[in-house]
């Protein structure tokens, strides 16, 4: 079971538009500046091939708003961990309990789920040695590769992490919604991946493009975690298409 991610129709229409455009097509949109879908809702969502976008209802009741515009209350409640940032592989040493249970529930299974190559971009945080040994086995068997068992990629964008999520949904009701505000950090998503694949922190000031999503209370009841959320939300310029693996 997957949760639905829930966005504007604005910025489901740029997801949709791009989900299946690769890095050097959707770069040439930037180059027209009326075209250039950078700018817009939407574009730094995680690819809508896995992530399960919804359109929010028109009468949706959002009861809470976490924004940036709010920090103290955003900071207490939202965070984009370095250490889950980039290629995290289910036997990382530093994993939150039930990662990838949870963030497979909200994110579903990421792009580049069968590459190998994924292993040599891991979170200098949480990186560890997979064993490849069957990939090298497969001696360029295209079928054998393609079978071959290796440590499952659980999620290789910006994680967002929602804690303390059984307080904010405590005067709810099931029909309510959650709308997380995500700063788009450049520094952090533009095409040079330095910063990403740093121990640096994540900018959460509120002077910045912003992603909106809204979290169903009824999703979050038959989640795997009630009071926690890990979702492979936030996607790089680069990596999300397996520019680099």
């Amino acid at each position: 079971m997957q949760a639905r991610i829930y966005a504007t129709q604005d910025a489901l229409e740029t997801a949709e538009a791009i989900k299946d455009l690769d890095y050097h097509s959707r770069m040439l949109l930037t180059d027209d500046e009326a075209a250039d879908p950078s700018t817009k809702p939407g574009y730094y969502l995680k690819n809508a091939n896995k992530l399960k976008l919804a359109l929010l209802p028109a009468d949706a009741r959002v009861g809470i708003c976490l924004s940036p515009e709010d920090p103290i209350t955003f900071r207490r409640h939202v965070s984009m961990p370095a250490n889950l940032r980039g290629c995290i592989f289910e036997k990382a040493p530093h994993l939150p309990p039930r990662y990838a249970d949870i963030v497979t529930y909200w994110s579903g299974e990421p792009i580049n789920a069968n590459a190998s190559g994924a292993v040599y971009f891991q979170n200098p945080l949480n990186e560890y040695m997979v064993d490849l040994a069957a990939i090298s086995d497969a001696d360029d068997d295209l079928a054998v590769l393609a079978a071959a068992p290796v440590d499952r990629l659980l999620s290789e964008g910006i994680v967002v992490c929602i804690s303390g999520v059984e307080d904010l949904i405590s005067d709810l009701s099931l029909r309510h919604f959650i709308e997380v505000r995500i700063p788009v950090s450049q520094d952090m998503l533009g095409v040079e991946p330095d910063d990403f694949r740093s121990d640096k922190a994540y900018d959460l000031s509120a002077e910045q493009q912003c992603e909106r999503i809204f979290i169903s209370v009824a999703d979050i009841i038959c989640s795997p975690d009630r009071d926690r959320i890990y979702i492979d939300l936030i996607r790089h310029e680069l990596f999300d298409y397996g520019f680099f693996y």
